[in-house]
């Protein structure tokens, strides 16, 4: 009979945290940063777990101090249903108040099942694309305007697509589109991703009345443009369940990257 364990990590076995990656460089590379954050105290040991067996490493998780980022737990895909329970449990243990759990179908199998038994709720499904954007070109749209999130017109317009409290970062645009009306009925946003070279977009939305005239379409074929003047790749998603953005993403050359599955704490549920 198998038997499994869930513990941290020390400072020398610090590499089963990479043990499952299969780009051996790109796990050389993770587990330098790795020794690299403990070093500077950035790491907490505490904070890591490791999913084991007699067959091995099953799995890990790094629960982030910040709670606002959800934990990415990496397990193989033939862990056992009772181990996957375990670490959701363990990683349930240790999460801050409102943190969430994000299963990614790169990392691992999307099975609820034991999430859900070890006190997880499935909250809701996304699907992330990536977007080459030296593969092709994008047209500026002539109609698309610049604005600022404090221009009483724009707030309104926030307030009536759901984002009231919406805030324009640093190194962000926020973009809008008129209607045939001469109105403006679409917003979105472009900046800087996560990641190197890569650009994130927030098609924050288009006015109910003027839906189904292709105004979110161009918006995002714009924003790709702006996009493609600064960066080689983009980076987004959308709800497993809105078929009209994810034809938006394959209209403009975007790849399924990932499917992803979104848990929050009972009490949240």
């Amino acid at each position: 009979m198998n038997t499994f364990i869930v513990q941290p990590v020390t400072a020398e076995t610090l590499p089963d945290l990479v043990a499952l990656i299969v780009d051996r460089e790109d796990a050389a590379g993770r587990l330098n940063f790795l020794r690299e954050r403990l070093a500077g105290g950035q790491l907490k040991l505490e904070n890591t777990l490791i999913l084991r067996s007699d067959k091995g490493v099953e799995g890990h998780a790094l629960i982030n101090a910040v709670p606002q980022i959800p934990v990415f737990p990496h397990l193989r895909s033939d862990a056992p249903e009772e181990a996957v329970k375990a670490l959701a449990r363990a990683i349930l243990d240790r999460v801050g108040p409102g943190q969430q759990l994000l299963l990614d179908s790169n990392l691992a199998s999307l099975q609820a099942a034991p999430f859900e038994a070890a006190g997880w709720v499935l909250d809701s499904r996304h699907v992330m694309y990536e977007t080459d954007l030296r593969a092709r070109t994008y047209p500026l749209d002539p109609q698309a305007q610049t604005v600022g999130a404090d221009q009483p017109e724009i707030r309104e317009l926030l307030k009536q697509l759901g984002q009231p409290d919406l805030e324009v970062s640093d190194g962000w645009m926020l973009i809008a589109l008129p209607s045939a009306d001469g109105l403006t009925a679409a917003l979105g946003a472009i900046g800087p991703g996560g990641r190197l070279d890569t650009a994130s977009i927030n098609l924050i939305g288009v006015l109910p009345p003027s839906r189904g005239h292709g105004l979110g379409t161009r918006l995002h074929a714009h924003l790709l443009a702006l996009a493609a003047q600064q960066f080689a790749t983009h980076a987004g998603g959308t709800e497993a369940e809105n078929a009209a953005m994810r034809r938006v993403f394959e209209k403009h050359g975007s790849r399924l990257a990932a499917t992803q599955m979104y848990f929050v704490q009972k009490n949240q549920g």
